[in-house]
């Protein structure tokens, strides 16, 4: 069993609702609407429990969300993985499972295990793109997406005018924290570093939490086991360690974003969130600003500041969340395509 306190059996559950954002630290529970108070445990996860092989934590997790489920309930799960949004068929998640990569119909075993309750499972992402979405779009709005930096990176970028989130054949759409990493220049420290799902030099090996945790340790700098303690303080001093640190870390989202833009003219509005951007606050708004307005080419001559200002949201702390995201997701679930 998980290391965490049971959850309760005394909420009311005359309002049959349970919303749950299900990342690889921690679980948080609501059950009961908006108003109801929210429930935070720690995650059955590879993370936190890195002794227990993947069946366990799947087991683990497959009861902490069935427990906590009133009964005949309407289910909402944010979940932090890559997941089919046509099937809810799990496809990977490093900081749950750590580099096991063979699907598992989550969606599937909570109905087998739970079939009175109504399960609708999305990525955590999706979540936090329609809560974003709900505060930002406006009626020019054309495209909207939602980039999240933490111990994972992933995108999801949805059509407003149709309010549609279009996906792959296999309900995929934004997984960017485990294409390549794309950098220029010869940096050996930066060198395939290692990223949780297994595969070296990957986008979220550098630019995770862990990637600057460990591009930190690589560069001869303290590190701490996730986004390194001192660096908002380092930042703060102009420590030349740290502000090189930060540069090698975000000019990988630059130049991704710089391809995003390229692709899709129409994408008039990007958040940022997750723990990076949140703990990093101004410093990594304005060297990400920086970056994005140097010019690399004819095709791409620097973006103004009034533009990027125009475009891009960096949400602080509670800006944007995924358990409330998942409390609005019913009225997008039918705007997943393919």
């Amino acid at each position: 069993m998980i290391d965490t306190p049971a959850v309760p059996r005394t909420r009311s559950v005359a309002a049959a609702t349970l919303a749950a954002d299900v990342g690889g630290t921690w679980t948080r529970l609501r059950v009961g609407g908006a108003q109801a108070p929210v429930e935070r445990l720690r995650s059955p996860s590879r993370l936190n429990q890195p002794g227990r092989s993947v069946a366990e934590l799947r087991e683990d997790m497959l009861g902490l969300l069935c427990r906590a489920a009133p009964p005949g309930a309407r289910a909402a799960l944010s979940f932090g993985a890559a997941i089919d949004h046509l099937t809810g068929t799990v496809y990977g998640s490093a900081p749950l499972w750590g580099a096991e990569a063979a699907p598992y119909d989550l969606a599937a075993a909570l109905r087998r295990r739970r079939p009175d309750v109504t399960w609708n499972l999305v990525n955590d992402v999706t979540a936090a793109l329609a809560d974003f979405a709900a505060g930002h779009a406006g009626p020019g709005t054309r495209r909207i997406g939602y980039l999240t930096i933490s111990s994972g990176i992933a995108l999801r970028v949805a059509d407003w005018d149709r309010k549609r989130i279009p996906v792959d054949d296999r309900g995929l759409q934004g997984e960017i924290g485990h294409l390549p990493a794309m950098v220029t220049g010869s940096v050996p420290e930066r060198s395939d570093l290692p990223c949780a799902c297994g595969a070296p030099g990957h986008l979220a090996s550098i630019a995770s939490g862990p990637g600057i945790a460990r591009l930190a340790e690589r560069l001869g700098l303290v590190a701490g086991s996730e986004l390194p303690a001192w660096l908002p303080e380092a930042l703060a001093a102009a420590d030349p360690g740290a502000r090189r640190l930060l540069e090698l870390c975000v000019e990988p989202v630059a130049n991704m974003l710089r391809t995003l833009w390229c692709l899709d003219p129409h994408l008039d509005l990007l958040g940022l969130g997750g723990g990076v951007v949140e703990g990093l606050g101004l410093p990594y708004a304005e060297e990400l600003r920086r970056q994005l307005a140097a010019p690399t080419s004819y095709a791409d001559r620097g973006r103004e500041a009034g533009w990027l200002a125009d475009r891009l949201v960096f949400c602080g702390p509670g800006a944007v969340d995924a358990l409330r995201g998942a409390e609005r997701i019913g009225a997008w679930l039918p705007g997943i395509v393919p």
